[in-house]
């Protein structure tokens, strides 16, 4: 006979395995589901920073980069064309929000999910063992030039505003915090608040791991169908569960398990890729590193170096091409003294965006004990335990701990 669950989460990356926490701790009785195991796919292979610092969502680059940009010669930024058209209403929009107050407006609603992230995921480390894998060395912010690092002076206004903290140094004061970062840039910008994970991927099954210790029940299972009758029935490649509630928490794949049903979320996937290496001449780092004009992130991990691309506009099925990886390597270099590459292979993690840069956090607009938790972008990592701190406070009928309006689904028609 199937077992009946309170509640079905299905996907295990850092936003579903922390629903499925959340809800666990409030008595629920809850199935973890996912065709992976947790933590294998995007929250594998992130940077590992927590943003608290975000107060400006990812936007359009400056027009004059655009030329460059459709021309795929633009480290930053790559197109798959068949995509961009096929998702040119979601491209528009994304322009449209990525205007200076639109940009503003969004940051200031995403900052409850952003600032108190830290503390969300102090919360589901309690009874693992990956506390050692958090560094209050955070991120910072490398400009090349005078240009950028002007360009930028309005998101340090805003910043300040929103009672961010930070500090701007120079080649020579950052020499004594990372003193194997090559004197090339212009400033450096440290985002005082940010904090990071040396393996995203380990902390996430972590967190599942206390989930199982705790009575939780994972099962590794690609979900084929969910239907509804006094209930929901989860058809699965090994069989048939039943739930009172389901929450989607599929990352990119949550609009295939949700068109079915008649929901027609219009989701961007911004591709990354990483590769590791090793340093170079002894060399070693404590904090995540943003070239700000190349659009990638060097992450000390402990594979290696990580040095992950900025975002490549491509549908799922389309084949990975790390065509950026070739292009931002030499940048990468003239910075920081890489060694041997560690793997052959790059990998390749699926980014699912809303155009406002703000996730879903709601019921189902038609489908009472239908509850969605995606759509976070860059933030996955970051607002994963925030957001299902959220959830779980509204599907149990508890105060939110902050306004859930701006996450609501029905400002898309759906």
């Amino acid at each position: 006979m199937n077992e009946a669950y309170d509640v079905a989460v299905i996907g295990a990356g850092i936003v579903g395995v922390s629903t499925a926490l959340h809800l666990q701790q409030r008595g629920k009785k809850v199935l973890l589901i996912d065709r992976r195991e947790p933590g294998r796919e995007t929250s594998y292979g992130n940077a590992g920073i927590i943003q608290t610092y975000d107060v400006l969502p990812f936007g359009v680059p400056p027009l004059i980069r655009i030329p460059q940009i459709l021309l795929n010669r633009d480290p930053a930024v790559r197109v798959h064309y068949p995509s961009l058209l096929r998702h040119l209403s979601w491209v528009l929009e994304f322009y449209w929000q990525s205007r200076p107050e639109g940009r503003r407006t969004n940051g200031r609603l995403m900052r409850p999910l952003n600032a108190s992230a830290l503390d969300e995921h102090r919360v589901l480390m309690r009874g693992t063992d990956v506390a050692h894998h958090l560094s209050a060395a955070g991120r910072i912010a490398i400009y090349r030039s005078k240009k950028s690092f002007d360009a930028s002076a309005w998101e340090f206004a805003f910043a300040k505003e929103m009672a961010v903290p930070f500090d701007i140094t120079g080649p020579e004061e950052m020499a004594d915090l990372e003193p194997h970062l090559k004197p090339v840039f212009y400033k450096a910008v440290r985002w005082i608040s940010s904090a990071r994970f040396t393996d995203p991927g380990v902390v996430t099954a972590a967190y599942a791991q206390r989930f199982v210790r705790e009575g939780g029940i994972f099962m590794q299972a690609a979900v084929r169908r969910i239907t509804t009758n006094e209930g929901w029935r989860l058809e699965t490649s090994v069989g048939v569960s039943d739930a009172t509630e389901v929450v989607v928490c599929a990352g990119p794949w949550a609009t295939d398990i949700l068109k079915p049903l008649g929901y027609h979320f219009s989701l961007g996937i911004k591709r990354g890729y990483h590769q590791h290496f090793a340093p170079a001449d002894g060399a070693s780092f404590k904090h995540a590193f943003t070239d700000i004009e190349f659009g990638y992130v060097l992450a000390p991990m402990e594979q290696g170096l990580r040095l992950d691309t900025g975002a490549e506009f491509a549908d799922l099925d389309v084949m990975p091409n790390p065509a950026q990886l070739t292009d931002i390597l030499p940048y990468a270099r003239q910075l920081f003294p890489l060694g041997e590459l560690l793997e052959p292979h790059a990998w390749c993690g699926n980014r699912p965006c809303f155009a406002d840069s703000r996730p879903v956090i709601d019921v189902a607009p038609r489908h009472p004990g239908l509850w969605l938790n995606i759509g976070h972008g860059h933030s996955g990592m970051t607002i994963g335990p925030s957001s299902a701190r959220l959830l779980a406070e509204m599907m149990c009928g508890e105060k939110p701990f902050c306004d859930p309006t701006p996450y609501r689904a029905t400002r898309f028609s759906c």
